[in-house]
Formats: C-alpha cells, sequence, structure tokens
C-alpha cells in the first residue's frame, strides 16, 4: 500500500512540473510542430478525398490558429441526388490545436509514468513516435475531410443531410475521441515498450 501510495504521488508530482512545461512548450513552437505536419495532412486529405484536388493547405491565423484547405472537384461529383460540376471549390478550417494534442498526451504519459531512470523514458518516447505518426494522419486530414463532405451535403439538403463515416469521425474527434485515442496510443506504447525490453533481455541472455 505504500509503495503504491507513493507512486501515485510521484505521478502527481511529476505531472504538476511537466504539463506546465508541456504546455509552454506547444504555445511556444506549436506553429512549427504543426507545420512540421503539412505534407502528411495534405496527402491524407488527398487519399481521404479522391474526388477532389488539393489546391491549398496551410496554416491561416484568425481569432487562433487554423488549419484551412481549399479543394476542388476533379469531375462531376453526385451529393443528396445532385449532380455538382466539376472546378467546384470548397473551403475547410479546423483548429491547429487539434494537432498539439497528440504530443501533449503522449509526451506527459513518458515524463509523468514511473519509470526508472531518463534512458528508459527516452526509449518509451521513441516508440511513441509510430502512434504519434499514426495519430497525426487519422485526426487533421480526415476531420477536414469530414468538413469538406458535410458542407457539401448539408449546403444541398439540410434536412436530408447524413453522416458518412467520414463526418461520423469528425463528431467523434471533436467530442473527446481525440484525448481518448491519445490516451489509448499512450498505453500502446507502453506495451511495445515492455515487449522491447524483454527482447533486449532475451537478446542479452
Amino acid at each position: 500500500m505504500s509503495a503504491t501510495r507513493s507512486a501515485v504521488t510521484g505521478i502527481i508530482l511529476r505531472m504538476l512540473f511537466w504539463l506546465p512545461v508541456l504546455l509552454w512548450a506547444a504555445w511556444a513552437w506549436g506553429w512549427y510542430y504543426a507545420d512540421f505536419w503539412l505534407p502528411v495532412y495534405e496527402r491524407v486529405l488527398g487519399w481521404a478525398l479522391p474526388d477532389f484536388a488539393v489546391l491549398h493547405f496551410g496554416i491561416g491565423l484568425g481569432s487562433e490558429y487554423v488549419f484551412d484547405t481549399q479543394v476542388i472537384t476533379q469531375n462531376a461529383l453526385l451529393v443528396q441526388g445532385q449532380m455538382l460540376p466539376a472546378g467546384l471549390t470548397v473551403d475547410a478550417s479546423t483548429p491547429m490545436y487539434a494537432a498539439l494534442i497528440h504530443p501533449l498526451v503522449l509526451g506527459a504519459a513518458v515524463l509523468v509514468w514511473p519509470l526508472p531512470g531518463w534512458r528508459k523514458r527516452g526509449v518509451r518516447l521513441l516508440l511513441s513516435l509510430p502512434f504519434l505518426l499514426l495519430l497525426e494522419a487519422i485526426d487533421v486530414p480526415l476531420v477536414l475531410a469530414s468538413s469538406v463532405t458535410d458542407l457539401l451535403s448539408y449546403t444541398l439538403d439540410p434536412v436530408a443531410d447524413t453522416a458518412s463515416w467520414r463526418v461520423d469521425w469528425m463528431r467523434v474527434m471533436d467530442g473527446g475521441g481525440r484525448f481518448a485515442l491519445s490516451l489509448a496510443m499512450a498505453f500502446a506504447a507502453a506495451q511495445l515498450h515492455r515487449g522491447f525490453d524483454r527482447f533486449v533481455l532475451a537478446r542479452k541472455d
């Protein structure tokens, strides 16, 4: 019981120290982090919207920083029973902070969780990177694809507007799914780390 209480106390103390540091880092360098992912986002968006070409994908500033994109229909497109012409442009945006949640959660998990020494934390951080790539690829670009789909559908027929899987995904992510997925990936990284440690020990034997 005493060991468990000590571990929990350590987690809380590390959280109180590291969370403000991580939030400050996100505020100071978040734009550069988001800008780094733009090519990945644009590629995934093109995959998610095969009937569109991406004219623009970048970071804009209004009341806050946002990812903004403009896409154009490459061919005539049937939506809600209506034919849309080729060459129709659609704009969509989502707040930039969405991209920062995943590294904050994964980074906090590495820094806060009880691990024996900084070497272990460094290995856990490296093993978290594939999960970070996955999270970034399925969040911002798919949310923007959802916005485009929903905008077209709702504009053409608000009453008959129905959610596609992309629109459902946007609602899940904006409704707390972003945090839940980040936590799930943090636990997945922990499991991968345990497997990695067992592999290293087996090689030494």
